[in-house]
């Protein structure tokens, strides 16, 4: 049964941490929640004599790229691609990307995600639908569900649906929004299509 919604994601259960662009340390959904729990994850001791391992794929300087024990910079139009390659890794294919380091990249995050399975982790910043459906799949294989990721507690401070701003933007383009209120946002900043919404704000 599909589910509109967020989940709770427990880092601290996780031995293996694959990011795609989720910045979950600075400012991604709960950073602060998030930050607590992989420092614990990082601490060693006689009881905890491992830590995790964190592999970070991101296309813009981030906090959490900056904490990642391996890091990997692409093209954000490579996003998807990169997904459907490590569930493509994850599942023992073979990983057909050009770029020699990103190829490398993906090979070690699917090792370290199979090493730890049940006990692993994937996130992902994309507003895609598409990414986060391999995405998914991804944490399905590797058995995430119920281990580092919670559906019996999600995430419900995030109403937002891009479709529905899309097609703001696009009756603000038309001429047909009279007027525009926004609180505690800045699309001009944030929003994919900026100069979209800044023409339409004109109008």
């Amino acid at each position: 049964m599909a589910k509109k919604a967020i989940p709770s994601y427990l880092f601290q259960n996780a031995k293996a941490i694959v990011s795609l662009g989720a910045d979950f340390l600075g400012t991604w959904l709960s950073p602060v929640e998030f930050a607590k729990q992989y420092a614990n994850g990082k601490k060693i001791n006689e009881q905890h004599p491992e830590m995790s391992k964190h592999i970070h794929f991101e296309s813009v300087a981030s906090l959490t790229g900056s904490n990642a024990d391996e890091k990997f910079l692409h093209r954000p139009s490579e996003t998807a691609a990169i997904a459907a390659a490590l569930l493509s890794a994850v599942k023992g294919s073979e990983v057909s990307i050009a770029d020699k380091k990103l190829k490398e990249g993906i090979e070690k995050a699917a090792k370290a995600l199979n090493a730890n399975k049940g006990a692993a982790l994937v996130v992902s910043g994309s507003n895609d639908v598409n990414v986060q459906v391999i995405v998914n799949a991804i944490n399905d294989a590797i058995g995430a569900y119920g281990v580092t990721i919670d559906w019996a507690s999600t995430l419900n401070y995030r109403a937002g649906i891009d479709a529905d701003f899309v097609k703001l933007v696009e009756d603000m383009n038309a001429g047909t929004v009279g007027a525009l209120l926004i609180q505690g946002a800045n699309p001009s900043y944030s929003w994919f299509a900026a100069d979209k919404f800044n023409a339409g704000l004109k109008k």
